[in-house]
């Protein structure tokens, strides 16, 4: 179990915020010394699951994770509904679209597509995690958490990931009250200056949450002329969604 864990904190260390990185940044992200460190990469590399730069010496995932994610079924249909999502939503409005799911207190990005704006976003990418207090979709899927994990989540440490992140969990929980009131999120500047988002719960036949269907570019896409058009593209697309699930 403990190879285990110890691998698993390895292929996590090369995640999509941190694809490349020395031997030494790996073992610090992973809490190993450097030298079961490097038994470990070797294994992984051995098995096509890591690759290690000649020139750079830094290590980065390879394609043999692809070949196992090939083999995970059970969100394949709900993968190609929110790839279709998030491919209407992008060329209806232009911007940039997310799907991200509830995982392990994070906000995970399952689906993505690219719009027709001249700026693209590279924040967020495709497997790629979020802070539940930073962003339209992650508060969204935290807004329509059970309550507990909701007081849980809350009462952890919070990341900023810009000064207008909110932190504040008696702010954030007025926040989230709000979300499911208006049954809509909407950020500004707390993911990346000049950036703002909007999101929807996609919920199933029953009102279970299936995730947040979101949008995102530059602050002034977003005022409250064009917020009324972005949204309607969303509640769309998650309204279809809905009646395929």
């Amino acid at each position: 179990m403990r190879a285990v864990s110890r691998i698993l904190a390895i292929l996590r260390a090369l995640g999509p915020r941190t694809p490349q990185l020395s031997l030494t940044e790996i073992a610090e992200r992973a809490h190993l010394d450097l030298g079961t460190t490097r038994r470990m990469l070797a294994a992984l590399a051995a098995e096509g699951m890591v690759a290690r730069d000649p020139h750079t010496k830094l290590y980065r995932l390879d394609l043999g994770l692809l070949e196992l994610a090939g083999g995970v079924v059970e969100f394949d249909d709900l993968r190609a509904q929110a790839q279709a999502a998030v491919d209407a939503v992008a060329r209806e409005t232009g911007a940039t679209s997310f799907f991200g799911v509830y995982r392990d207190g994070e906000a995970l990005c399952f689906a993505r597509a690219e719009g027709a704006a001249i700026v693209l976003l590279r924040w967020w990418t495709l497997g790629g995690r979020m802070p539940l207090n930073c962003g339209a979709a992650p508060r969204t899927l935290l807004a329509h958490q059970p309550q507990a994990e909701i007081d849980r989540v809350l009462a952890g440490p919070m990341i900023g990931l810009t000064p207008r992140s909110e932190k504040s969990p008696a702010r954030l929980r007025r926040e989230l009250a709000t979300i499911r009131r208006q049954g809509y999120a909407h950020a500004v500047d707390d993911v990346v200056l000049g950036v703002a988002g909007l999101a929807v719960p996609v919920l199933d036949r029953k009102g279970r949450l299936r995730g947040a269907l979101a949008i995102a570019g530059l602050t002034p896409h977003f005022a409250s002329s064009a917020r009324k058009e972005l949204l309607a593209a969303l509640h769309r697309q998650a309204e279809a969604m809905r009646k395929r699930a």
